[in-house]
């Protein structure tokens, strides 16, 4: 009787620590913090495509990624970006820059399943640019973007952005 027990007590217990693992996007949500940005691509001007660079100088403390998993199940993202940064262009030289902005809009997390890389995908302002997750641990996230942009003044612009976060 006693053996039985102790099986049916091992068995509750087991089954009771049974639970799913958490999904990918159970795993990104929370804020993040910026730690590195970094942009490089080139300008189209008359005189040619202008390569350039845009590295971090100053990140400041409001520069945060809120992942959010709402009660209703749908999923927001407030990303604000407050960065002093230094813009390198080929001809230009170097000279710093502030870059401020936020985006509101929703996201979602794709798993690779280690056949293609994971990625994360943001709609903000009915645009959805996706992100290549580089690395990924628990408290580290980078991701990455190749994005080309239509500017009416500048053209069309090609530009790989790369930031770092941690919790």
């Amino acid at each position: 009787m006693t053996k039985h027990l102790f099986f049916a007590a091992a068995a509750v217990a087991a089954l009771a620590s049974c639970r799913p693992d958490p999904t990918l996007d159970e795993q990104l949500a929370g804020t993040w913090n910026l730690s590195d940005l970094s942009m490089s691509g080139t300008i189209q001007s008359p005189l040619g495509a202008i390569p350039f660079t845009i590295t971090d100088s100053l990140i400041r403390p409001n520069s945060t990624m809120e992942l959010a998993i709402n009660e209703d199940a749908t999923q927001t993202i407030l990303w604000n970006l407050d960065v002093r940064a230094t813009l390198t262009a080929a001809a230009l030289g170097s000279f710093g820059v502030d870059i401020q902005d936020t985006v509101s809009g929703s996201w979602y997390a794709v798993d690779g399943g280690g056949v293609t890389p994971d990625s994360v995908y943001i709609t903000a302002d009915g645009e959805k640019t996706g992100y290549e997750i580089l690395s990924f641990l628990e408290t580290s996230l980078r991701l990455r973007s190749v994005q080309t942009i239509n500017d009416p003044d500048l053209g069309s612009q090609t530009v790989t952005q790369e930031v770092t976060f941690i919790k």
